[in-house]
């Protein structure tokens, strides 16, 4: 008798495994061919598979805008895109053009909300696309994904500082990446002399990350932040620095050796021309500021104050507030329940400089000593604390400017009869050995001014009732 055969036939289930499986291994193939993943294994591209979106975009598209702030990163699998940024000047510059297995976005993967860079579609382009939110959470188990992408991160940082500098925007992207290559970083801690009054100029300093102060007979005159160069004095003059330069923050700079300063003169006489011009300029600023005490006071009290760290203050014009007029801060505390700001801060010129959060930029001391990473920074550049805080209190004594405070949390039970009956209760449960199951909740957290971000005004501005006070960019009040 023959024996029948049977066949198989799979489940749709497991022909959907099959299939999901599949397209996976396919993606995993592609990722691996990609030069920006180059030596990342396989476990970790499959992680990275997993949070992938698929995406096209039109030849002509803004894929990035310079100014909008942005959700995602990108794996470029075909196509090209341009990236362009502005210098401090305010000029489009050409950063570069990306092909098959770049990336771009991954400035915001490391915190840097303050360098994004414009990127456009020069023809019909094939991305992977992926969530900043979940490649944060993904970057700390995946560490050759970290490396390689931290990697492309500090090369695209040199390339845009120097795009930045308005007499290096003037190189071509492959001058600007040769000039990366003859470029030594180095890093300066809060505090330390990075030039020395009086020392021999051996290289052109670009500051990367962080701010400086230009220090004169131990007396700051002038600061100097991201994008922006000194040292250029000495080596133009042949002469000992005039001025020590501090950092005001951990700072990062990128080093020109004065051979190849020189060289880069010799190629481009333009630039070298502009480049005496800015060190003419700045001896006269130099020498009119020593010359003008109030000037030099201002200037000061500016780099003392931390009122050059962030990019706008609130200033008001005591001359058109009423007499014992107090209603921007009694409308602080009706909003938040905390005066945030005060008045009678520093004095500038005309104006009255409040009292509050500077928002700064780099190297806050607060978020350095946070030990919950409760700080963040949104796309204007307002320094925020989020829900990780806990009321550890670590960072009312770092920050400088008394501008933190510490409030009971909303609903917190407060008072002296809770913390009474609370401890009450502590002490109860220590005579029966009863171990709470709970961890205890924070009752207070983290105050500061955030310039209302959760509002559709400030308080304090719409209080007043005369347009006293402002909120202008520090350009406006140091526009040196």
């Amino acid at each position: 008798m023959a024996q029948r055969k049977t066949t198989t036939v799979a489940s749709p289930h497991v022909r959907e495994q099959a299939a999901r499986h599949a397209q996976q291994q396919r993606c995993l193939a592609l990722l691996a061919g990609l030069d920006v993943l180059r030596g990342v294994p396989s476990a970790e591209l499959g992680r990275l598979v997993e949070l992938a979106t698929f995406r096209v975009f039109p030849a002509g598209s803004t894929i990035f805008s310079e100014r909008a702030p942005a959700e995602f990163f990108h794996l470029l699998l075909q196509g090209n895109v341009r990236l362009t940024l502005h210098d401090r000047e305010g000029h489009e510059v050409l950063v570069g053009v990306l092909g098959r297995g770049d990336c771009y976005g991954e400035g915001l993967l490391f915190g840097d909300l303050f360098r994004r860079a414009g990127v456009f579609a020069e023809n019909d382009c094939h991305v992977l696309q992926f969530r900043l939110s979940d490649m944060r959470a993904l970057l700390p188990d995946t560490p050759l994904l970290h490396t390689a992408l931290r990697q492309i991160y500090r090369r695209r940082l040199a390339e845009g500082t120097l795009a930045r500098v308005p007499l290096l925007s003037q190189l071509s992207p492959l001058e600007r990446t040769a000039l990366c290559g003859l470029l030594q970083p180095a890093r300066f801690e809060r505090g330390s002399e990075i030039l020395r009054q009086g020392g021999r100029g051996d290289a052109l300093y670009i500051v990367e990350v962080g701010q400086v102060a230009v220090e004169q007979q131990g007396q700051a005159i002038a600061s100097i932040v991201e994008g922006d160069f000194f040292g250029e004095i000495a080596l133009l003059r042949d002469q000992p620095h005039s001025a020590t330069i501090r950092a005001l923050t951990p700072t990062d700079v990128l080093m020109l050796p004065a051979a190849e300063f020189h060289r880069l003169l010799a190629l481009r006489p333009d630039i070298a021309e502009q480049l005496r011009k800015v060190a003419d300029r700045r001896v006269a600023n130099s020498t009119a500021l020593s010359n003008n005490l109030e000037q030099s006071q201002r200037m000061m009290q500016a780099v003392s104050r931390g009122l050059l760290r962030g990019s706008y203050l609130l200033v008001r014009t005591p001359e058109l507030c009423p007499p014992d007029c107090r209603m921007c801060e009694e409308a602080c505390v009706t909003r938040h329940g905390n005066q945030r700001l005060h008045l009678n801060g520093v004095t500038i010129g005309q104006f009255d400089v409040l009292d509050t959060c500077r928002q700064c930029r780099v190297g806050a001391e607060c978020v350095a000593a946070c030990p919950e990473d409760a700080f963040t920074w949104n796309e204007r550049g307002v320094l925020l604390i989020t829900d990780k805080c806990t009321g550890c209190g670590a960072c009312i004594p770092a920050c400088p400017y008394d501008a933190i405070d510490q409030v009971p949390r909303s609903g917190a039970r407060d008072g002296p009869l809770w913390q009474l009956w609370e401890t009450a209760q502590q002490r109860v449960k220590r005579s029966f050995g009863v171990i709470p199951l709970e961890p205890a909740r924070p009752t207070h957290r983290a105050d500061k001014c955030d310039l209302c971000q959760s509002h559709s005004d400030m308080a304090c501005i719409s209080a007043c009732p005369t347009g006293s006070l402002r909120l202008v960019p520090v350009e406006e009040l140091f526009p040196l």
